[in-house]
């Protein structure tokens, strides 16, 4: 299996730019330190989303406010790290974007925005499967599947 790094995910031509990098539980804090390090945004997608939802006063239009919200969020937070190569986002704590009452296509979303910019998902959980990311508390009935857009594994060693 190959690695990338982050020159990689700056200079990738790939058609969806998408990059894992898997961390265990304890250590995600020293994963968001090394991208903060490498002047790479790094978003709580989890937390950013909940806030926007619980500030909303009407939520006869939810997925479509919600979808909006996400694409500026992103739009806003990628970052080019030198003056050449791709914006770069970094995100965790993505399984909001699977609550049924956000009616979200996640996986089309974030393929969207790695057509324009390289998105660094940060994954806290194994992944018994290449371009599978799935909870292992789930038996494997809730996941993101990445299987037409290959994600790609970002090295990252402590």
């Amino acid at each position: 299996m190959q690695r990338y790094n982050i020159n990689d995910v700056l200079i990738s031509t790939d058609r969806f730019k998408l990059f894992t990098l898997l961390c265990k539980p304890n250590t995600i804090n020293h994963c968001i330190d090394f991208l903060n390090e490498e002047q790479i945004t790094v978003l709580n997608i989890g937390k950013e989303l909940a806030s926007y939802v619980d500030s909303l006063t009407d939520y006869s239009y939810l997925n479509f406010d919600v979808y909006d919200y996400i694409t500026k969020l992103f739009e806003q937070n990628k970052s080019k790290v030198n003056n050449q190569g791709n914006d770069v986002l970094a995100i965790y704590n993505l399984g909001i974007l699977l609550e049924p009452s956000l009616e979200l296509n996640a996986i089309q979303l974030l393929k969207e925005f790695s057509k324009s910019a390289s998105l660094i998902i940060i994954w806290e959980n194994q992944s018994d499967f290449p371009d599978k990311l799935n909870w292992l508390t789930q038996n494997h009935n809730i996941f993101f599947d990445f299987s037409d857009a290959p994600l790609k594994k970002l090295q990252y060693a402590i």
